[in-house]
């Protein structure tokens, strides 16, 4: 028990430091945008908030890493060439099986997609389009790969070495879901299921690659720009006479059964698949 609180501690240590760090560093953004915690913030302030933040992690996992004695290693940084490969197959995953769900709810009439462009206006807008996919792309795996290496890889490692895995999983997804909770406000309350099975889905996928996190910073990555992507050109749009527990709420992923759905055969599909593979 003592154990467990000193790192129960830790990990209150660790994120006091990092957002502690973080609010006086952008201070003055804070001021000029007017932002308060807990209420929705609109994508372009969320973005430039998390800027300064996620910039951040790297050099206070390290410092703790210096504290504690660890290593990035044990924490399932690895930056070689046999990260690669579980990056591109998680990635392939989060696009793959975001694309057919779509296709499903659109053939099924739970979804309604954006008016398509005429062939003028595709044209035009090719080039200019073509740079919003790289700079989603880009985005996606910044935003994936910091996430990725706070809650499953420091997070994650430091429960796991006092707690029972199940439950340094749970508590690690318990923290990931909460926290969306600082920039969505009241209505992020909905995707807290979501997220918290998410989270879930992500330590299996780091279980999968024996504590490496290249898969799991593949699938987190491939959700990101995926989900960026359909927002910005195709803008999926639930049926309003539709039962929400089945379309979903517009804007808000992972508040549907059938999102839920995929995350299990996600998660499922890559324990298989690094079982045969490995």
């Amino acid at each position: 028990m003592t154990e467990q609180i000193t790192t129960l501690a830790t990990v209150l240590g660790f994120f006091t430091i990092w957002i502690g760090t973080w609010l006086l560093l952008a201070l003055p953004l804070l001021k000029k945008l007017q932002w308060r915690p807990f209420r929705a913030t609109a994508p372009e302030q969320k973005l430039l908030l998390l800027m300064p933040l996620y910039l951040l992690a790297p050099a206070v996992i390290w410092g703790a890493n210096q504290l504690l004695d660890q290593r990035w290693q044990t924490q399932g940084v690895s930056l070689g060439l046999t990260s690669l490969r579980p990056f591109a197959i998680g990635w392939g995953v989060a696009i793959a099986g975001l694309g057919l769900l779509l296709w499903f709810k659109k053939s099924i009439g739970l979804v309604t997609w954006g008016a398509p462009p005429s062939p003028d206006e595709s044209t035009a807008a090719m080039a200019p389009q073509l740079f919003a996919i790289l700079g989603l792309l880009v985005l996606g795996i910044w935003i994936g790969g910091i996430e990725e290496l706070v809650f499953r890889g420091w997070l994650q490692t430091q429960l796991a070495a006092t707690f029972a895995p199940w439950l340094a999983a749970t508590l690690g997804s318990l923290v990931f879901a909460g926290a969306h909770l600082v920039w969505d406000g009241r209505a992020g309350l909905w995707q807290q299921p979501g997220l918290f099975l998410l989270g879930w889905v992500l330590v299996i996928a780091r279980w999968a690659t024996g504590g490496d996190l290249a898969l799991a910073w593949g699938l987190h990555a491939g959700w990101v720009w995926a989900l960026a992507c359909l927002g910005e050109f195709v803008q999926p749009q639930p049926v309003a006479a539709k039962p929400i527990w089945l379309t979903g709420r517009s804007a808000q992923p992972l508040t549907d059964v059938l999102d839920l759905g995929l995350m299990v055969i996600t998660a499922g599909f890559v324990w298989q698949l690094f079982r045969v593979i490995a």
